[in-house]
């Protein structure tokens, strides 16, 4: 099957961009970050941003193949670097194809720009490659006009719009500050410069591998004494206010945990319709503070537990985690949840025991997707460097 060409426009000169387009959404420091057309901006906590394209979603089908530009730009540096996924969406036989054509021209992957090239390509048998700096100064040239983006070997061609590009790249100098300087990548003409950023550093978190010292703990099992964990049994719903605001009908992802209340509807109708245990659990973390963990909400796809944080020495005061969690596992709470309802797009947050506390390690989503089953890159808005406890901060 022979892969006909289709031509992606947009036209957004240098000077017809002072502004960001109203249709725009998003903040580039929350979730999928900020979005326009087939663009979006992901920024994350050391400001690192990340610039992800994708082929305009109503044109995918048997004839055009979908890729995706990742464009990882560092606070102060001056050149992102560039990534390429390319789909291989199973079209009948295509796949298959696809597959083997990859695999035997892993170095004849071409990039045209406006139907110019701009050489190979050097791609992986799983369809990943990385831009060189000749070829990313060229699309960088060219984001502010017309830019037809298209990856080529052999009979298949693969396409990235170019719509949002410009008001992508014009939101990341802004993000840090670029805007005015020779750094920008829009906006070097704009009169109100701005003082570039420098990247933040990634703060550090060290994990506490305390608990492991104890044999029962490590292999997971209940090791509360049965007095302590009758006590917590009998007084968590009074420690936790159940009737509290924040914890029903709140928008507030760490908030929002109906399911607490036994007599709110949604834990009325769940117990009539549904096997899912509605009663505490409390999992020792070490010798001296226990999590209990309690259903939220659940929907057609998701659920999300709450997890509180019992200081023996203090156990009437639990502090709360997250009402979003997954599980609790080897020191760390993790929620990860779909963002579609056929799993293609994912987020996810971890929170790691650093002795006193859980703090939150790692935000992240694969952002849009776009015919990239499970993702096609990994866009965090947080980050950190997590080490042991004992370890020194090279």
């Amino acid at each position: 099957m022979r892969i006909s060409t289709t031509v992606i426009m947009i036209a957004a000169s240098l000077l017809s961009v002072p502004a960001i387009a109203d249709d725009a959404y998003g903040t580039p420091f929350d979730g999928w970050g900020f979005v326009k057309d087939d663009w979006q901006l992901v920024c994350d906590n050391t400001l690192t941003c990340r610039a992800v394209g994708y082929a305009d979603e109503g044109l995918i089908s048997e004839e055009i193949l979908s890729a995706s530009i990742l464009m990882t730009v560092v606070a102060g540096e001056k050149l992102p670097s560039a990534e390429v996924v390319l789909s291989s969406e199973d079209y009948d036989e295509q796949e298959k194809l696809v597959s083997d054509q990859l695999s035997e021209n892993t170095n004849k992957v071409e990039l045209s720009l406006n139907d110019k090239s701009y050489g190979m390509v050097q791609f992986s048998s799983d369809g990943r490659g990385q831009l060189s700096r000749a070829q990313i100064q060229q699309l960088l040239k060219l984001a502010s006009q017309n830019a037809k983006i298209q990856f080529m070997s052999g009979v298949y061609q693969w396409h990235v719009s170019d719509q949002g590009l410009a008001a992508v790249l014009l939101k990341l100098d802004e993000v840090q500050g670029r805007v005015g300087t020779s750094l920008a990548f829009i906006s070097k003409n704009n009169p109100n410069r701005q003082t570039p950023k420098k990247a933040l550093k990634i703060p550090i978190v060290k994990k506490d591998y305390g608990y492991l010292d104890d044999a029962a703990l490590k292999e997971g099992k209940q090791v509360l004494d049965p007095k302590k964990l009758a006590y917590f049994q009998a007084n968590i719903s009074r420690w936790v206010d159940v009737d509290a605001k924040q914890f029903i009908g709140s928008e507030d992802t760490t908030g929002d945990c109906e399911l607490i209340n036994p007599k709110s509807e949604s834990s009325i109708n769940l117990a009539k319709y549904s096997s899912n245990n509605l009663d505490w659990d409390f999992t020792p973390v070490n010798a001296n503070y226990t999590l209990a963990s309690h259903l939220c909400w659940q929907g057609a796809y998701n659920m999300g537990a709450g997890f509180w944080l019992i200081n023996h020495a203090k156990p009437s005061k639990p502090q709360l985690i997250t009402t979003s969690a997954s599980d609790y596992s080897d020191g760390e709470i993790y929620a990860i949840h779909k963002d579609r309802g056929i799993g293609d797009c994912w987020n996810s947050k971890t929170w790691v025991w650093n002795g006193k506390t859980f703090a939150m390690t790692e935000d992240s989503s694969t952002g849009m997707c776009r015919g990239f089953a499970g993702g096609a890159w990994n866009l965090p808005t947080y980050t950190s460097k997590v080490i042991k406890s004992d370890s020194k901060v090279q």
